[in-house]
């Protein structure tokens, strides 16, 4: 049962079951039996001629027993999470999370809402197909506790009266039990308030505001972004001894306001002075003058709070005029185009992420990641905002796990994916997360300080931290 619904798609939701499988992105995203025995990845692989099978993650053996040659979700059994112990085992529990599907179970319906279109498409679209893949990969191999998952995906646009409209229609008309892998930088206001009417949770997203700290039905899938990129700067004043930073931000968005707030603080943190701060719109088409008075001002380093073409343009209006500095920001606001751009590996750019650098394919979870973006949608963006769109998933997995017999004996509802999610305690979900995630039932969720970081430079991109988060 592919059960994917697209914006945009004039199909009907039937339509789409009847019809097996869906294309997004210019890929084939899944095929599963809508009915009749246990789904079979065989099954998705036979669809796909050429498809690339998918790496095979197992739950490492316990106290001497074989390990079970299933895919896992969660920690993995026995791993040890950043700064802490090794995670506990429940024998029993683990072995019914992870026990092979005999039945298809009722489909559970997913929504996810995000800027799949407009200014901000470039900077976080990905995390669209990266959903997706992992919809169609769970799928395959029998879905989420025996559930298939039926998504419905929606773009607002960045605009809030379409992510209301959007989440509404999710919930009303779809009947989605939760939200995953949210998109919404500039419309979080309005999409918290719609999902709160609702009481529907949401796993995982872009984590670029702290209400993802804040909100208790907001589950966040790594580290929220503040803090990243702290240490993001602290890994570029490490690197190259260079300490008066310089700020430009957009005035389009919320989160611009709360890193202009706040960047004096996040730089003496991270051993660096703020000389000046310069506010622009994502709309310009030249950034020479702010450019010109972070120059006069004695700017040495820069953070960057523009989106992805809004970056380009930024490096390119400084470059004229012999401007080069070394730059941090976040990984979802530079996408694949941006890295590849001479005048920003000139400069060099640090980036951080709540989770690995999708360009470290040594490590399993990017390695997973790759392996369901190639199968289930090729042809799709790659880049860190796709790997957010994934991690999402995971996470999702990983609560659902926590509550397995529940699952395996009834309908997937709101109220057990919310017992789910607060009953992950120090979990990584498999190295997805830059830091081990609790949350307790009613919230709010904070999380710590660690985080990933990428290099931009003439070399391509690098991962810094070598898959192992760091911590302010």
């Amino acid at each position: 049962m592919v059960l994917l619904a697209a914006c945009g798609t004039r199909a009907s939701d039937e339509q789409l079951v009847a019809a097996g499988s869906l294309r997004t992105d210019g890929g084939q995203v899944a095929a599963v039996p809508q009915s009749g025995g246990a789904p079979a990845a065989a099954n998705a692989a036979a669809a796909e001629p050429g498809a690339t099978t998918l790496t095979a993650v197992e739950t490492p053996a316990v106290a001497g027993r074989p390990a079970p040659a299933v895919p896992r979700t969660g920690t993995p059994v026995g791993a040890r999470p950043a700064g802490g112990a090794p995670a506990a085992v429940a024998g029993a529990a683990v072995a019914a999370a992870d026990a092979p599907c005999t039945a298809q179970l009722a489909p559970i319906s997913l929504g996810q809402v995000g800027a799949f279109s407009g200014f901000l498409e470039p900077t976080l679209g990905g995390f669209r197909p990266g959903l997706a893949a992992w919809a169609a990969e769970v799928n395959a191999r029998g879905g989420v506790q025996c559930h298939p998952i039926r998504l419905s995906q929606r773009d607002d646009g960045s605009d809030p009266a379409r992510t209301t409209s959007a989440v509404k229609s999710l919930i009303q008309d779809q009947k989605v039990v939760a939200m995953v892998g949210a998109d919404i930088p500039i419309t979080i206001s309005a999409y918290r308030a719609a999902t709160a009417a609702a009481g529907v949770p949401t796993v995982g997203g872009d984590l670029t505001h702290p209400d993802w700290n804040r909100d208790p039905l907001l589950y966040p899938s790594g580290n929220v972004s503040l803090a990243g990129n702290t240490g993001a700067i602290k890994a570029m004043v490490q690197n190259t001894g260079l300490k008066k930073i310089g700020l430009i931000h957009c005035v389009e968005a919320e989160i611009c306001g709360l890193l202009r707030d706040g960047l004096e603080e996040m730089a003496a943190k991270a051993g660096a002075t703020l000389v000046s701060t310069q506010a622009a719109s994502l709309t310009q088409t030249d950034y020479t003058s702010q450019c010109q008075n972070l120059k006069t001002a004695g700017a040495e380093i820069m953070f960057t709070a523009l989106d992805t073409s809004g970056n380009q343009r930024f490096f390119k209006s400084c470059a004229s005029i012999g401007f080069r500095p070394p730059s941090a920001t976040s990984s979802i606001a530079v996408g694949p185009n941006t890295a590849a751009d001479p005048n920003i590996q000139a400069a060099s750019v640090y980036l951080s992420s709540s989770n690995p650098s999708y360009v470290n394919d040594s490590i399993a979870p990017v390695q997973a990641f790759l392996n369901a973006m190639k199968r289930y949608a090729p042809g799709a963006r790659i880049d860190q905002s796709a790997m957010g769109g994934y991690s999402a998933g995971k996470l999702f997995e990983a609560g659902m796990a926590k509550v397995a017999a529940k699952a395996r004996n009834g309908p997937v509802t709101t109220a057990l994916i919310i017992e789910g999610m607060d009953s992950l305690k120090n979990d990584t979900i498999g190295g997805f997360s830059s830091v081990p995630l609790t949350f307790k039932p009613g919230g709010p969720h904070p999380t710590g300080d660690c985080y990933f970081i990428t290099l931009i430079n003439k070399q391509g991109l690098t991962d810094l931290t070598k898959g192992r988060p760091q911590c302010l």
